[in-house]
């Protein structure tokens, strides 16, 4: 991976010119830098780095220091990880054995000891057996023991136990009886009649295999019992040890082995591949001199005797016709061991180790599922006993007495030399000997298949074995072996992604330079791209060969691994060097097409031609088929997701690289991919290629463009430019817009109509705007004026919604002499006068309607239709039809008097003389009228002054409801009756009566009491002859009060009219504020209140 790791502790030399200047990051400097010196004497590389930094040409100048710079940071900046290969010295154990706490009897001696399913059963001194079980606790709480012991009638020679601790069959060795123990909680159970095998008692047993493990059976076990002879037995033994079944199912072995002197030592049976398969099974027996090899089906639905049919097909079997491997004889006590690897499921295939001691070596194999017999005949191999160690010719080499197999180690036990020797069975290296065996003399190892674990014991104690970090170093010995797939599979640590990722990134290094060695470039580069080698080794590699297809793909692999999060420099850089990688190929390529036609062509023309050595040259297919190949590549690199905010940040620098290659085909093509549509065109246009340039155009939703580059296309491909803008047009779509484009069409085809359609076309969709309009009558008036009045008359009679300028298509129709459209679109202007001297030229029925259609504006109109007369007079002396258009337009707006100064002195009266009769008539009628106005006029005059005499008195005022009155400070509106002054003074009407009526009396006391009588007798004439002036309107104020309290006037008056007389006396001024109010200063307060 491209990484900045300068060290900041190293020193700098000094530059001049310094990556900083150029403001790029030391990863962005070096990449640079390798492509600068890999190919200094390449033009290309000058152009790739003008590119990159953005230099012009003549300014591109790399000094000294720089080259120096940029190869201190390549130094610094690529590391090898070497000593990734390497082990560390101070690492922990591997195998850390740990000594159980049990404790035995004195002079207890531990024999043998076989584990399953956290079931011990050990074998001690000659005859007892002794079951422990970690995992139990004693029903009986007086009892401490936490173990059982059975005794065997005879002495003990061999020990099995089925995988799930159930069964135990222990074979003895002078009377060889062959015992069933049930092994259960808490119980070790004997039975005491050992089971018999056929009719020969002298059975001696070798080996058991179990088959439970996939052979499903209730609560029963099914086994298979080797015996030293040769004999094959299979049993079937309920689970309280009573033997329900036995039967010899290879009774053809027992003579093979007689007949070559030799003995079985051990036998396994398992399924091929996966549990869940559990009809194609194998068996393989081992002897002193050979390995067997059986496989073949089984019923697993029967309830017994499952191999008798398998054994049938070698029961007639010779020497010759099974498969077996042979090994040189020896005495060693053999032994069969397995590693079996957990599975969580009984679908997955089985991954299993095989170990068997021999004379010769530890035979050792990995049991392939997919071909079980060449994992036995063929592929398996020999372990030798003493790796790395000077045995003297006198000195036998003796074999282990037992050995475990783990994962990826054999574990020997060698008790004669009292020590354990750990083997990796990777490269049969020895990785530990422990030879401090202070718990005893060692005996023998025990597997737990069921809890994958490893037990061993010695003659005293029994030890337990905890492998710790297994794969540590085993993944640098598959690497070292060039076996990288397991090599890459062994190297991950759960707990540790980073050191994990250092292992995975140093076995791809090691695995790129093996297939580089090989010649394979291709697959190597994408190999190098995740490992620890340094970036500029890898590229200098690459660049010696001449196909830089491998620098291409690791480049590519380094881009696609870069992090998220790195540097946009650093994309920048790969991205622009890969794309001249491309570009240069791709050039290569046409040189040596255009080599090879050149060289044809001189070929045909000479007799004879030789070709260099070396030079390769692609027939035309070949080279065409490579071609495609690089272009699909390019564009495949191109649309890359990683690199997409590189191109379109950096476009720019890569228009002007494939620019310096000269090839239109590739810059169209990155165009095309950043979606650069507008120069996609302008390259299209640039070729002349106006189809490719409309096709790139039309599925785009940028009108502008569209706008833009319409007035070059519609020179070249008119009627499929207007068919696109009939397919954009919406309601976004602006086609004013396209005005240039069809001015541009109307030059380059004068009697062309395609844009009178387009224009007619966004008519029919309600297009408003008033330049397409416009244009549109232009276009009405160049091929079709007769359309003109249609499509005016179809306009809205409103000037301000129309959607075209009646100014424009006025001056085309003077223009163009249409008088018609003309007169329209003056009487649509309200210029009626134009349009009636237009219409005048035209028809005079038209003028006619123009003047009636006029607005109504009597002046304006009669002068209207004296244009009309005096045409009429003037061109033809028609008297009847000048008549007639008297009484068109109506006596009221133009009459005989009018006209008439419009003939000729010489006309005779005869012919007008009922017009002006009529004229006179009018005129008296008329002037009747106006009088019987002015006399209604004048009775209007008089009715309105007398009503203002009536009411000038009266008004309308707006008081609070809770005024008080100015005299008594009572309530105003207690009292139906009162008065309000202008001055803000209110009154009731008994206050103000009474107050008035005090004043008077005060003025003239005197003649008060003598104007009480008059007023008397003013109601009663004989009797007012001696009052005064003030005692007489003191009685007028108390008589038209009491005819206002009685409700009733008198005959000859109304209530409005008493209450006016009143109100006229009492209340015509303020008496607070008026002059009587100044006239009763001299007088006390008192006597007025």
């Amino acid at each position: 991976m491209v990484e900045n790791r300068v060290s900041s502790e190293s020193p700098k030399p000094s530059a001049c010119f310094s990556c900083h200047a150029l403001g790029i990051s030391s990863s962005a400097a070096l990449g640079a830098y390798m492509f600068y010196r890999a190919k200094k004497a390449d033009s290309s590389s000058h152009r790739f780095t003008c590119a990159l930094f953005g230099l012009d040409k003549e300014n591109h100048m790399l000094s000294k220091d720089f080259d120096q710079q940029l190869e201190y940071q390549a130094q610094q900046t690529f590391r090898s990880d070497a000593s990734s290969l390497q082990v560390d010295d101070v690492l922990e154990p591997i195998f850390i054995k740990s000594e159980l706490s049990w404790r035995f009897e004195r002079n207890t001696r531990i024999n043998h000891l076989v584990v399953s399913n956290n079931v011990f059963i050990l074998h001690l001194n000659e005859k007892t057996l002794q079951r422990r079980c970690p995992d139990e606790v004693p029903k009986d709480a007086k009892v401490t023991s936490t173990y059982q012991d059975a005794q065997i009638p005879d002495v003990i020679s061999k020990v099995f136990l089925d995988p799930f601790g159930r069964i135990v069959l222990v074979s003895t060795r002078d009377k060889r009886d062959i015992y069933v123990l049930v092994s259960s909680p808490n119980s070790l159970k004997l039975n005491k009649k050992p089971i018999r095998l056929g009719t020969n008692s002298s059975f001696v047993l070798a080996s058991v295999t179990w088959c439970n493990r996939f052979i499903q059976t209730q609560n029963d076990v099914v086994a298979l019992l080797a015996g030293q002879d040769g004999r094959i037995f299979e049993v079937l033994i309920r689970n309280d040890g009573e033997l329900l079944f036995s039967t010899e199912v290879y009774p053809s072995f027992k003579s093979i082995m007689d007949s070559i002197a030799d003995s079985v030592t051990g036998i396994y049976c398992d399924v091929k591949s996966a549990y869940e398969d559990n009809s194609n099974v194998f068996v393989v027996i081992t002897t002193q001199k050979a390995l067997y090899y059986f496989e073949q089906q089984i019923d697993p639905s029967r309830k017994s005797d499952y191999f008798t049919s398998f054994f049938s097909f070698f029961r007639d079997a010779s020497l010759p016709d099974l498969k077996y491997r042979e090994f040189p004889g020896g005495t060693a006590q053999s032994e069969i061991q397995l590693f079996i690897k957990r599975k969580s499921e009984t679908k997955q295939l089985l991954y299993r180790q095989f170990a068997w001691i021999t004379g010769a070596g530890l035979f050792y194999t990995e049991i392939d599922p997919n071909n079980v017999q060449k994992s036995f005949l063929e592929r398996s191999r020999i372990i030798y006993y003493h790796i790395g160690k000077i045995i003297n010719e006198n000195d036998e080499e003796r074999p282990p007495k037992s050995v475990a197999l783990t994962e990826f180690h054999c574990l020997m036990m060698f008790p004669h030399e009292n020590q354990i020797r750990a083997v990796c069975t990777v490269n049969e290296k020895i990785v530990m000997i422990d030879g401090s065996m202070a718990s005893g003399t060692p005996v023998c190892y025990a597997r737990d298949h069921i809890r994958d674990q490893l037990w061993a014991c010695t003659d005293e104690h029994v030890l337990r074995y905890t492998i710790k970090d297994e794969r540590r170093d085993v993944w640098r010995v598959f690497m070292q072996k060039n076996d990288f797939q397991k090599a890459y599979e062994t190297c991950a640590i759960a707990d540790d992604d980073l050191e994990t990722a250092r292992r995975q990134r140093s076995i791809n290094s090691r695995h790129a330079d093996h297939l580089f060695n090989e010649k394979k470039y291709t697959p190597c580069a994408n190999i190098y791209a995740t490992s620890d080698t340094s970036f500029e080794d890898v590229t200098l590699k690459f660049f010696a060969l001449r196909d830089k297809e491998p620098l291409r793909e690791y480049l590519q692999a380094v881009l696609l691994n870069l992090q998220a999060s790195a540097d946009s420099t650093q994309i920048t850089i790969l991205t622009l060097w890969l794309t001249d990688l491309f570009l240069n190929e791709l050039d290569e390529l046409r040189q040596t097409y255009s080599t090879t036609t050149n060289r044809r062509k001189a070929t045909s023309t000479t007799a004879s031609s030789s070709l260099q050595p070396n030079e390769e040259i692609l027939d035309e297919k070949g080279r065409k088929d490579k071609f495609d190949e690089i272009r699909r590549k390019f564009r495949n690199f191109l649309s890359k997701r990683e690199i997409q905010p590189c191109l379109r940040q950096h476009r720019l620098a890569m228009y002007d690289l494939l620019t310096s290659h000269g090839d239109l085909d590739d810059l169209i093509l990155f165009a095309e991919h950043v979606q650069d549509h507008e120069r996609v065109i302008l390259l299209y246009l640039e070729r002349e290629d106006y189809k490719k340039a409309l096709d790139t155009l039309e599925p785009l939703n940028n009108y502008q463009l569209l706008y833009k580059y319409s007035p070059t296309l519609i020179e070249k491909l008119p009627e499929q430019l207007i068919t696109v803008w009939q397919k954009k047009y919406n309601d976004h779509f602006e086609p004013k817009e396209l005005l240039p484009a069809m001015i541009a069409y109307s030059r380059a085809f004068p009697k062309g109509q395609e844009v009178l359609k387009f224009l007619e076309f966004c008519r029919s969709r309600n297009c408003t705007e008033k330049s397409i309009h416009n244009y549109l009558l232009s276009e009405y008036i160049k091929f079709n004026p007769s359309k003109i009045m249609l499509y005016l008359e179809g306009q809205t009679a409103d000037p301000l919604a129309i959607t075209y300028d009646p100014r424009y298509a006025l001056r085309l129709c003077i223009d163009n002499d249409l008088k018609e459209e003309s007169v329209f679109l003056y009487r649509l202007l309200n210029m009626y006068e134009e349009a009636v001297d237009t219409a005048l030229q035209v028809d005079v029925k038209l003028a006619e309607e123009c003047a009636s259609t006029a607005p109504i504006n009597d002046e304006r109109t009669k002068k209207l239709w004296l244009k009309i007369a005096n045409s009429v007079i003037t061109q033809g002396h028609d008297l009847n039809e000048v008549m007639q258009i008297l009484e068109d337009c109506g006596n009221e707006l133009l009459k005989i008097e009018d006209v008439l100064p419009l003939f000729a002195d010489f006309e005779t009266i005869d012919q007008f003389k009922k017009p002006i009769i009529n004229s006179l008539d009018h005129y008296n009628e008329r002037l009747t009228f106006l009088r019987n106005e002015m006399n209604d006029a004048s009775k209007s005059i008089d009715e309105i002054r007398d009503d203002l005499a009536k009411y000038r008195t009266r008004c309308v005022a707006t008081i609070d409801s809770n005024e008080i009155c100015s005299l008594c400070s009572q309530p105003l509106m207690i009292q139906s009756i009162f008065y309000i002054f202008a001055c803000g003074h209110y009154f009731h009407g008994d206050c103000l009566f009474g107050y008035v009526r005090r004043i008077m009396e005060r003025k003239d006391k005197r003649s008060l009491n003598g104007a009480g009588s008059e007023a008397i007798n003013q109601s009663n004439p004989s009797k007012t002859s001696g009052k005064t002036t003030i005692q007489k309107d003191i009685d007028r104020v108390n008589y038209l009060q009491s005819i206002i309290a009685s409700g009733s006037a008198p005959p000859s008056r109304d209530m409005e009219s008493v209450q006016q007389e009143l109100d006229n006396l009492v209340a015509s001024q303020c008496i607070l504020c008026g002059e009587t109010a100044v006239d009763s200063l001299d007088e006390p307060l008192k006597a007025i209140l």
